[in-house]
């Protein structure tokens, strides 16, 4: 029964329009403020609870009353009127773990991020105020429609002291999925609970499980107090081992062990956060699944000038793109070595011999280079030293892609393999004729494309077929994002493929061959044909959003990173547009050679390289 009917004024100011949930203790209105026209969250409380619980949520009030954070719903009146309510701030953009799982879209990721990092804040906030919310889940940190977290409901909350009295009579309050292992045998809570809690909502918001589940809520608790968690690592191969080990320690049985405060979280995460931003740098693409997005980018694209030049016995060259280990960047050249340059003044710090030309980008992995070369050989070296770790020359190696700890390696034999950071092979898939490109990697999903087009998916972890269909010939890397794969055809047409539903979702035709892997940002597509034409589609239609025509052909894959997308053509021109308009911010001469490598946007520089050696950084 609700307690408040749609339509209903109540207290001659809200207007009652909608449902939005209930609890034990309460149900949520949305309702019309007529007084300051706005739309109002109304919390009533149900009419039949105890003297205690009235007790409880007018507490809940109090404490929301008496805090300031930005990470906290703003309470705005008390009111009394057939039933105790208050008013209080509308959010409605959805759960906390709704910007999960970690996938490698490295602007899902770093929203999720962001909002743990405001989200231990809070909690800190609130510590620091001698409360403790002791019921902290998912439903409880909503976030607002510009995906800001706001800790809701401290229905549960106590002072510090109450906390302490509220134990001793052996009251166990919260949700058994996120309750901590003292909570859940009436034991001392503080600070320390709520962390704990915080460790079992990232699990769930990264990984999409929660970390323990059981037929019953008894049966939570036990494992919650006597249980070993699973590494949310072995759950989802995209997490960063620095994220999966601070979650881990978040949920340990040992108070002592949840690091000391909210601010200590915030600032581990703010470490995190730079690792997987530094980490798109590190591989073709930003990444395994292709999109072609990179974590920074200059702010004014079209006030770039030349910060340095530098002139190598030779370039990069196609399928490669220029990329970075630790802020160092790193160039494949034909003249068969590895260039390393200091991203400040493009001086030389290091080079690296090859057995034959490099055909791939420098794919920077758990501190080793790993790469191809002309003859298909493949090879490890130590980062930063060079030293050679191991090399297979007759792998017939065609793309790469890191996963957990190993590396995924298509070769022209037919194989898909999976090595770990020795060589070693795990396991091996035969797709029956040659593969011709990396893999693009979603979840434990490896798609992987034959000479004659064949598009295969493979489980990543043990290495079985799942699926393979028929497209059509593709000399450019497929790209994903959630369940849409996007597979050119070297012909011209564009796919957008369902991976989950097995079907096409729409098909555009470039009018042009495409050599060049399909940026995806947002709910943007972009897709630049060999004759030049440039588009911008939408990723769910394939509609024209915008489109431009380069008076140049090119081959090297674009990047896109601060919302501006950058071009190399084959008459060695840079060219930038404005990814949501496509407005073109900038454009210069690198120099006569063709430019085959994907750029490098590194902070606020951006690094070009042509076939001929030259290298332009602009900042």
């Amino acid at each position: 029964m609700h307690l408040f009917k749609i339509g209903e004024e109540i207290d001659n100011r809200y207007t009652v329009s909608g449902h939005l949930g209930y609890g034990g203790m309460a149900q949520v209105f949305r309702a019309f403020d007529k007084r300051l026209e706005r739309q109002v969250a109304l919390k009533v409380l149900r009419p039949h609870l105890t003297e205690a619980d009235g007790e409880r949520f007018r507490r809940e009030i109090m404490a929301l009353a008496g805090l300031s954070h930005p990470g906290i719903a703003t309470i705005y009146d008390l009111g009394t009127s057939q039933h105790v309510y208050f008013a209080l701030e509308l959010i409605e953009g959805g759960l906390f773990t709704d910007l999960g799982p970690i996938t490698g879209n490295h602007e899902s990721d770093m929203l999720l991020l962001q909002a743990s990092i405001e989200v231990a804040e809070t909690l800190a906030y609130v510590h620091q105020h001698g409360m403790v919310h002791r019921d902290l889940t998912p439903r409880n940190i909503l976030l607002t429609t510009q995906a800001k977290p706001k800790v809701m409901d401290f229905g549960l909350v106590q002072l510090a002291e109450t906390s302490k009295q509220i134990t001793r009579t052996g009251l166990t309050l919260g949700t058994p999925q996120y309750m901590a292992p003292e909570q859940a045998s009436g034991g001392q809570t503080g600070a320390h609970t709520d962390l704990y809690a915080f460790g079992a909502v990232l699990y769930r918001a990264v990984t999409g499980v929660p970390a323990f589940n059981a037929e019953n809520d008894q049966a939570v608790l036990y494992q919650h107090v006597y249980g070993d968690v699973v590494s949310p690592l072995e759950l989802n191969p995209h997490l960063p081992k620095s994220l999966s080990t601070l979650i881990l320690s978040l949920l340990s049985k040992d108070p002592t062990q949840r690091l000391g405060s909210g601010f200590r979280v915030a600032e581990a995460l703010r470490s995190i956060r730079y690792e997987m931003e530094q980490a798109t740098t590190e591989q073709r693409m930003g990444g395994s699944s292709q999109l072609g997005v990179l974590a920074h980018g200059p702010a004014q694209a079209s006030k770039l000038s030349l910060r340095w030049q530098r002139k190598l016995r030779d370039g990069p060259q196609w399928p490669a793109a220029i990329t970075a280990a630790q802020g160092f960047i790193l160039l494949g050249l034909r003249s068969e070595e590895v260039s390393v340059l200091h991203p400040a003044n493009g001086q030389i710090q290091s080079i690296f011999k090859s057995n034959d030309e490099v055909n791939s980008a420098i794919t920077h992995h758990r501190g080793n280079l790993y790469f191809t070369s002309r003859s298909g050989a493949l090879t490890a070296l130590r980062w930063p030293s060079g030293e050679m770790l191991w090399q297979h020359s007759k792998a017939r190696a065609v793309g790469l892609v890191p996963y957990r700890d190993d590396i995924l390696l298509s070769t022209s034999y037919g194989t898909f393999n999976r090595l770990n950071h020795a060589g070693k092979i795990i396991w091996s898939y035969d797709a029956e004729e040659p593969l011709i490109l990396a893999p693009s990697v979603r979840g434990i999903h490896s798609f992987v494309v034959t000479r004659s087009g064949w598009l295969h998916c493979v489980d990543s972890e043990t290495g079985k077929g799942v699926y393979k269909i028929e497209v059509g010939p593709i000399v450019a890397q497929p790209s994903i994002l959630n369940n849409t794969l996007l597979l050119p055809e070297r012909s011209g047409d564009l796919h957008a493929f369902d991976t989950e539903k097995l079907e096409v979702i729409w098909t555009y035709d470039t009018e042009g061959e495409i050599w060049t892997t399909p940026v995806i940002w947002r709910r943007y597509v972009f897709i630049i044909s060999w004759s030049g034409h440039l588009r911008c589609l939408s990723l769910k239609t394939g509609d024209d959003i915008w489109s431009y025509t380069i008076d140049n052909k090119v081959t090297a894959t674009p990047v896109l990173a601060g919302g501006t997308l950058y071009i190399g053509t084959e008459e060695g021109e840079i060219i930038a547009f404005d990814a949501r308009q496509g407005t073109m911010l900038f454009r210069d001469n690198v120099g006569l050679s063709p430019i085959q490598a994907s750029p490098l946007v590194l902070g606020n520089t951006l690094v070009v390289a042509a076939l001929d050696g030259t290298v332009h950084a602009y900042g």
